[in-house]
């Protein structure tokens, strides 16, 4: 009878062995089924994110955009200013010149 008690007894040990493995495998089933969820909440909360991030970048880059050309068309109309007054600088000094050399021309003739 020892030996029937012996095989009872593990037979016990392996019913109970395998409703701790299979309660240890629930637990696990649930925890990877709550982390799941954690990650599409996540997932969800990261896409909503990224959304509002790309609409508020495209409105910067807008504004940005907008100043940069407006800044742009000041400077340029500023070099087109400073260069009409230097081509009007650089004739009249031609002319200056010119007429000077002139002058001294006809100075130097009438020496002659």
């Amino acid at each position: 009878m020892a030996r029937q008690d012996d095989f009872k007894t593990l037979a016990q040990d392996i019913t109970a062995s395998f409703d701790e493995r299979m309660a240890v495998l629930a637990s696990i089933k649930k925890d990877i089924q709550e982390m799941k969820e954690d990650v599409h909440r996540m997932l969800e909360g990261i896409s909503r994110e990224r959304g509002e991030n790309t609409a508020q970048l495209r409105k910067n880059l807008t504004k940005s955009k907008s100043a940069l050309k407006r800044d742009t068309s000041n400077l340029l109309k500023g070099f087109e200013k400073e260069h009409q007054e230097s081509l009007a600088t650089w004739s009249h000094l031609g002319s200056t010149m010119k007429s000077k050399r002139s002058g001294i021309a006809g100075k130097t003739h009438k020496h002659q």
